[in-house]
């Protein structure tokens, strides 16, 4: 299935990426507000869960008032279908903009962007969907806010694209140029010698 490009997904989603910063942001401050005292003591497994279920119920109250949009539980599996039959599954992103996959057919073809067989009956057959992570990380120094993108992967589970929906998000890891390694000499000093200098110190 051929994913879609970054640009088209900016044409689709231009004007609604807003909702998706703010449902979020709030999905994770209440998180925060309703574990205060119980997170210390939570696996990071559990602490990604809850923040996923709280975004899905606010994201399902976004798609029962937004024209075009609905939201899908089928199993555990929960995506948002939006308008021009994009996915979005709400997901924790680890290093890399990776996802922890199940060991379920539905999670794994999802992260090769293969519609699962449960969704399919409830998605247009055309233009072909195309399953992208709403994704969010909790950075380390500060965790009073989460850096939130959308990720897509290729048919090969691999990154396609990213999108960061802030505007302070670090821009997603890019290859930098591989530099020489030093050579030998390249610190020597060249000295310039006269001719005949030697000469005239014996003469």
């Amino acid at each position: 299935m051929p994913v879609r490009s970054h640009n088209e997904f900016l044409a689709d989603f231009k004007t609604h990426l807003h909702i998706f910063v703010d449902e979020l942001d709030a999905a994770y401050a209440e998180y925060r507000e309703k574990t205060r005292e119980l997170a210390p003591k939570l696996e990071s497994r559990t602490k990604a869960g809850i923040i996923r279920d709280l975004a899905a119920r606010r994201m399902r109250e976004v798609c029962e008032k937004t024209k075009g949009a609905q939201f899908i539980r089928r199993g555990n599996l929960g995506v948002v279908g939006w308008v021009n039959n994009w996915i979005l599954r709400p997901k924790k992103l680890a290093d890399g903009f990776k996802v922890a996959v199940s060991p379920t057919s539905a999670s794994r073809a999802y992260n090769r962007n293969e519609v699962p067989a449960s969704l399919s009956g409830a998605l247009l057959s055309e233009p072909p969907a195309t399953c992208l992570y709403l994704g969010w990380i909790i950075p380390e120094n500060a965790p009073e806010r989460i850096a939130k993108y959308v990720v897509c992967n290729n048919q090969f589970g691999e990154i396609a694209w990213v999108h960061p929906l802030d505007e302070d998000s670090p821009p997603p890891a890019q290859r930098l140029p591989i530099e020489r390694p030093p050579q030998p000499g390249d610190d020597t000093r060249r000295v310039r010698v006269r001719v005949g200098a030697g000469r005239k110190a014996n003469g």
